[in-house]
């Protein structure tokens, strides 16, 4: 996976990437806000009149809500490394708990607010409506906190992958060095034997009074020297380039040689431009 794809996963899990508490208290406050504005037209209007004492119970059980889900929250981080079932049996008990308190502060807040006490009577209901509520914050709590694991370990598995990739190419780069540098001390070790040979060559020649082929000889060396050390063997050349080179090293094993070396060289005059 390449570093552009990891920026633009990282940038998909923005929202994941804030820290814990801010992602946790945002939804907090749109979750229970979200719950009052409900409960106030679905309930608070439709039974009452709009009177400020039912408005005031809507909005203060909602921070009762809020306020309850904290320790459930602490108790889901204690219980997040246990087992499966026995998670899920803990997360069901704690909600059981924490609907069963709600409830009752909820219903007393209720009377105290509006002085109806009839609704004593009610608390099966009030106390299922506290326990779908939880059940729903649990679920909603767990699914976000599943997803940004998820993320969480996809991103650390992406950047995983981009260091392995960023090391293979180091490493191909090293090896590519490597080659280079032996392929260097190879030019190196040849050269002083060519040269070797070659001054053997006109040595030999001088010897047997062929001035000619000696003089032509050190002039092809002398070429052969010079186009060595004005150009760099990693640079790019064109293939005429490359076969002008070829034939200052050729033009010496002619001159020692003789017939015994023939050449021939057959190049399209498109390639040699390449």
């Amino acid at each position: 996976m390449t570093s552009k794809a990891l920026r633009k996963c990282r940038f998909v899990i923005t929202a994941a990437s804030l820290s814990g508490n801010q992602q946790f208290w945002m939804m907090q406050l749109i979750g229970w806000g979200g719950l009052a504005v409900v409960t106030f037209l679905s309930l608070t209007l439709w039974y009452n009149t709009l009177e400020w004492s039912y408005v005031l119970h809507t909005i203060l059980q909602s921070v009762l809500g809020l306020v309850l889900s904290l320790p459930l929250r602490r108790a889901y981080l204690a219980i997040w490394q246990r087992p499966i079932f026995w998670r899920i049996c803990m997360s069901l008990f704690a909600v059981a708990v924490v609907s069963f308190i709600w409830t009752i502060l909820r219903m007393y807040a209720f009377v105290w607010i509006t002085a109806e006490d009839y609704i004593w009577t009610e608390f099966g209901g009030w106390y299922f409506s506290s326990f779908l509520v939880y059940l729903c914050w649990s679920a909603l709590y767990y699914g976000i906190k599943y997803y940004n694991q998820a993320q969480h370990e996809q991103s650390r598995r992406l950047a995983t992958l981009d260091r392995a990739r960023q090391e293979q190419l180091r490493r191909q780069g090293a090896e590519a060095e490597a080659r280079e540098a032996q392929l260097g001390m190879l030019r190196y070790q040849l050269n002083p034997h060519f040269l070797f040979n070659t001054l053997n060559a006109i040595s030999a020649l001088v010897k047997f009074n062929e001035s000619e082929k000696a003089h032509q000889m050190i002039t092809q060396l002398g070429q052969f020297l010079r186009y060595s050390l004005d150009n760099d063997p990693a640079l790019m050349i064109t293939l005429e380039q490359e076969v002008e080179a070829l034939m200052l090293y050729l033009d010496i094993m002619q001159t020692r040689f003789g017939d015994r070396l023939t050449l021939e060289f057959d190049i399209e005059e498109r390639a040699r431009q390449a």
